[in-house]
């Protein structure tokens, strides 16, 4: 790779000195919106991949194909803190990418489910993206755009709903699979590109010697196990041996990885973070808020795509082709609140506009559990939904700046993506635990009757709810341009390496 250091736009230093929007600081959040959402764009088309690849792998096992990314993800997500911290978060996130090209390319190829699931588990050390790329906002921009980049990071989100269903079905209609995990794969490296060519490296925050590799895989192998038996439970039974096997496994790991960090010289991660009461609330209301809205989400999706059958699936039996032409409607207003956010946090409280989110995220899906009988319900209820996923996408990172200093950026964003990976398997699994005690099995195939929707999206309101209820005890928040650590003129980042 030539050297970048010769381009204005590259450094650090530059980036942060300028006080408004300009092309190099627009250039800088596309570089990181392209490889963030990506995931989330992936996640859709893949979804849609899935009951192709069963049948040509005529296989029983074709969960693995999503659990396996979640499992890899959770597990790295510790290493991929403390690495960015210590390393600087460039240098991780290309390593990161470059995984995730390489393995993308092997899944496109595989001859077989297995060597599928291998390419699958390569490209999922990119997953924890994320939890570099938000940290990464506070060390690259002006103090006083910090929040609305972070905002408009998140809210960028909406762009996923607007053009992932109509991407997958176009790809999967015109060369299956493949030509999905093909896309998939070019648009990695893109963001590789991106990446290397218009980031600059970030500052250090740590810089110890030691790195605590027991500390992270206690806790990265404790989450994972957990998230394998939530994920299992619903096809081994939430009270089978398995189920509570791993889950009894998993906490054991989570106790003797506290255990062992009290008595670590260097430990991955500082449980003094997450030990604050603010911090606790905000990365758990953080978590929780956007895992029950995007689930929400999925549900709808699920009502839309299940078949029509009087007495026996009260679906609206749509097709994907349809359904993303409908979605346009709603995922187009989270589109819209997710980049008013940015503005409106110029001047609004973000603890103000998170509860508002919440609020009307709750309203829409409460009302969507009465009235999802047609595509007009469907509509209205789901676009008052994302006007409160839109605000909440994009100001939960906002509220984790908000509670943790400069050097506490990396943990705490990792720390929302942990609980996050938690939570985003929780809720779903309790969203088909309601669904299967409202349903009927026809030849081996359970579906859903119109009680098991009602009492799915009422659930998603009473957790919302709960977590706006959580979020009144989250205390003022720092801003950063008011944070001596953030401004732009100290201790500017190196340029990136040749």
């Amino acid at each position: 790779m030539t050297s970048t250091s010769a381009s204005p736009s590259l450094t650090a230093s530059s980036a942060r000195t300028s006080e408004r929007w300009n092309r190099r600081l627009v250039a800088l959040l596309v570089a990181l919106i392209w490889p963030t959402q990506l995931l989330a764009v992936a996640g859709i088309v893949t979804a849609n991949t899935t009951a192709d690849i069963a049948q040509r792998f005529h296989t029983t096992q074709v969960a693995w194909f999503s659990l396996i990314v979640t499992m890899v993800s959770t597990l790295l997500i510790p290493f991929v803190i403390k690495a960015g911290d210590r390393y600087g978060r460039r240098r991780i996130m290309l390593a990161m990418i470059g995984l995730g090209v390489v393995g993308d390319i092997v899944a496109a190829m595989a001859g077989s489910f297995w060597l599928l699931l291998v390419g699958r588990g390569i490209a999922a050390c990119y997953a924890p993206f994320a939890a570099l790329s938000f940290p990464a906002v506070r060390d690259l921009f002006p103090a006083r755009m910090v929040k609305q980049a972070s905002a408009i990071l998140g809210g960028s989100m909406g762009l996923v709903g607007v053009v992932g269903p109509l991407l997958a079905g176009w790809l999967i209609d015109a060369g299956g699979y493949r030509a999905a995990l093909w896309f998939i794969a070019g648009a990695t490296a893109v963001a590789f590109a991106l990446v290397a060519l218009l980031v600059p490296e970030t500052p250090r925050h740590d810089f110890q010697n030691g790195f605590d590799w027991l500390g992270g895989m206690l806790l990265g192998g404790g989450l994972t196990a957990v998230v394998y038996a939530v994920g299992q439970a619903g096809s081994w039974g939430w009270t089978s041996g398995a189920t509570l096997g791993w889950t009894a496994g998993g906490l054991l790991a989570l106790v003797a990885f506290v255990l062992v960090e009290r008595g670590s010289a260097h430990p991955i991660l500082d449980l003094r973070v997450l030990g604050r009461r603010p911090v606790a609330l905000t990365v758990s209301a953080a978590a929780v808020g956007q895992a029950t809205a995007l689930a929400m989400a999925s549900m709808g999706i699920l009502l839309a795509l299940y078949p029509a059958i009087p007495g026996v699936s009260d679906g609206l039996g749509w097709t994907s082709t349809h359904n993303a032409r409908i979605g346009l409607t709603w995922n187009l207003v989270m589109l819209g609140t997710g980049f008013a956010a940015g503005r409106l946090l110029r001047k609004a409280d973000a603890r103000l506009l998170w509860g508002i989110g919440l609020g009307l995220a709750a309203a829409g899906y409460g009302l969507m559990g009465l009235f999802h009988a047609n595509a007009t319900e469907l509509v209205l209820t789901a676009c008052l939904a994302n006007l409160g996923t839109g605000l909440i996408v994009s100001i939960a990172p906002v509220l984790v700046l908000g509670v943790v200093s400069v050097e506490e950026q990396g943990q705490g964003s990792g720390l929302m993506q942990m609980f996050f990976n938690f939570f985003g398997t929780v809720v779903p699994a309790v969203c088909f635990a309601v669904l299967a005690a409202h349903s009927t099995v026809l030849k081996g195939t359970a579906f859903y009757l119109d009680g098991g929707y009602t009492w799915v999206f009422w659930t998603g309101a009473l957790i919302l709810l709960a977590a706006l209820a959580v979020s009144l005890f989250i205390p003022a928040l720092r801003d950063p341009e008011s944070d001596p650590e953030s401004d732009p003129e100290s201790d500017p980042a190196p340029a990136p390496a040749a």
